[in-house]
């Protein structure tokens, strides 16, 4: 069986430590079942790719754009999970911090899985600033030529990337140290280990925010590129925070389901996770409202362009069912109590929430590819499924050679036997 190790490879102390109420040991060889699942659907899902890449490189760009993002969305929502856990000093969710840590090691992996976008980029295939940024000045007027003043410096390769390098190191810097210091602490215990993730995860969640908020600038709004929205951003990272919740309550239900954390992580927990699912629902909602209101209100050309594009062919229908499959129907399905305490519901909850998230994003992305109408492409289902396979892979990997819980977490008492104290 493989075991856990601390930063100097030195193996951890036995994870079943006294008074615990569930085994918590890392899965080592018993993780097979969950990669004989993932690892052939990933790779077929790859496979997938690979075909329609040569086949038809423009699809496979924006269907690659568009599950990338989901993927990439739901990993950095997992990191602010950890670094909200430590901002707040939370007790109740101390049991739940290490599913986070697993699911934001993702972040590794995708930075590399990032090269076909980049391949995009540069090839003209997928953005139409890149074109645009470089064509000779003195062949644009007016409104053309000023819109090329401004976006030529900003789109410049070197800021670009440049740019880029800073948004994944600075998730890979908090995503890696803060996984390592808490399995560092599984071995050291103490409280020192635990200041020191409070004192540098403020500084986290910013950073987090700003990275966030210019990738979707860079990668997501650009692909309209004359188009902006100051509030985008936060629409992009709240979706990935609620999408993050949804994922870490089916990872919670499998992992009960095969017998682990029965009595450690609770429907307590999970009544809480679902709670807080609820209110990044309702904020979702006022976001996306106040975006498309203020664009409506102001009636300006270079601002409503978003919207009218999405008007065009099935697009519009498409864009009425948004709100209300991924605002209406999870806001009624997360209402009563008895659904938040329902692992049924919750299952049933959650997935529609993952779903409904791809479905933002598609709406988001594929748009500018098929501007009169909905063409759904096999590449559009392969690429959401193999990249968030590889969220689950990561995540997998890291229960396989962790404990499932942070052991010697100080507060890891006040989550044994948490009770609700509210509805």
């Amino acid at each position: 069986m493989t075991t856990a190790t601390t930063t100097h490879g030195e193996p951890l102390p036995p994870a079943d430590p006294v008074g615990l109420p569930d085994p918590v040991a890392p899965l080592g060889d018993k993780a097979a079942g969950a990669y004989r699942v993932l690892i052939p659907v990933v790779s077929f899902a790859a496979g997938a790719l690979l075909v329609g890449w040569f086949l038809n490189p423009r699809q496979f760009y924006h269907s690659y754009l568009f599950g990338y993002v989901f993927a990439l969305d739901i990993a950095l929502g997992a990191l602010f999970w950890v670094l909200v856990h430590h901002v707040a000093d939370a007790g109740w969710s101390a049991g739940l911090r290490r599913v986070f840590e697993n699911m934001s090691r993702a972040v590794l992996p995708l930075a590399v899985l990032f090269a076909p976008v980049l391949v995009g980029v540069f090839s003209g295939e997928l953005y139409k600033w890149y074109e645009f940024v470089h064509r000779d000045p003195a062949t644009l007027h007016g409104e053309e030529a000023h819109l090329h003043h401004v976006k030529h410096l900003y789109f410049a390769t070197p800021f670009l990337l440049a740019r880029l390098a800073l948004y994944f190191g600075v998730w890979a810097w908090y995503s890696v140290k803060m996984r390592r210091w808490s399995l560092e602490q599984d071995a050291a215990g103490g409280a020192a280990l635990t200041r020191k993730m409070q004192w540098w995860a403020p500084s986290g969640v910013a950073l987090l925010g700003l990275t966030a908020t210019f990738f979707a600038f860079d990668y997501l709004m650009s692909l309209q590129y004359s188009w902006f929205s100051t509030i985008y951003g936060v629409y992009f990272w709240v979706g990935g925070i609620r999408g993050s919740l949804a994922t870490c309550v089916l990872v919670v239900l499998a992992l009960r389901r095969a017998g682990y954390l029965e009595h450690t992580i609770t429907i307590e927990h999970l009544h809480d996770v679902a709670k807080i699912m609820f209110g990044f629902t309702v904020f979702w909602a006022y976001i996306a409202f106040s975006q498309y209101f203020l664009i409506w209100y102001g009636n300006m050309p270079e601002e409503t362009q978003f919207y009218l594009l999405r008007r065009n062919g099935a697009w519009y229908p498409v864009s009425i069912l948004l709100p209300v499959l991924y605002f209406v129907v999870p806001f009624f399905m997360l209402l009563p109590r008895a659904h938040k305490r329902s692992v049924r519901w919750l299952a049933v909850i959650s997935a529609w929430v993952l779903v409904m998230h791809a479905y933002d994003l598609y709406w988001q992305v594929l748009p500018v590819l098929h501007t009169d109408t909905v063409h759904f492409h096999y590449l559009d289902v392969a690429a959401p499924v193999g990249l968030f396979g590889a969220v689950l892979l990561s995540a997998v990997w890291g229960f396989q050679r962790a404990p499932l819980i942070p052991v010697r977490d100080a507060r890891l008492n006040e989550t044994i036997g948490y009770e609700n104290e509210t509805p």
